[in-house]
């Protein structure tokens, strides 16, 4: 079993049931007389999705709202950490996004379930760390 987290700007986001990223690929092929030439880029943005239930208290419920609406134009840090073990070895691999402007703030109300928030995020880059 492995413990994770999201912290958006600093403070922890609670009650998350998922989250995808991904690298927003940028490479090109040119076909030459001599063969093909692959060009990539080593600056490469990644987007972030992240579903929650709508389940906190309505000051946190609050605030994450209010940074997600700021995130629309003042960009700031998304991290995610896993804690893993793997037999008795117990490591961390920490994801900082840098620059991310929100992307997307969609939900879905159903009468008989919780309210699911899917947050999405557009990063500039990110930095992977392992303690």
């Amino acid at each position: 079993m492995a413990d994770k987290e999201v912290i958006i700007k600093g403070k922890k986001m609670m009650y998350g049931t998922g989250i995808k990223a991904s690298p927003e690929t940028n490479s090109s092929s040119t076909s030459t007389f001599d063969g093909v030439i692959t060009q990539g880029s080593d600056k490469i943005p990644w987007s972030i999705e992240i579903s929650k239930v709508r389940y906190e208290d309505m000051a946190t419920h609050k605030e994450l709202s209010e940074t997600v609406e700021g995130m629309l134009a003042k960009p700031e840090m998304v991290t995610v950490r896993e804690t893993i073990q793997a037999g008795d070895e117990v490591y961390t691999v920490v994801d900082n996004f840098y620059d991310c402007l929100t992307d997307g703030n969609d939900y879905e109300i159903n009468p008989d379930e919780q309210t699911v928030e899917n947050l999405k995020f557009r990063a500039a880059r990110r930095e992977r760390k392992y303690e």
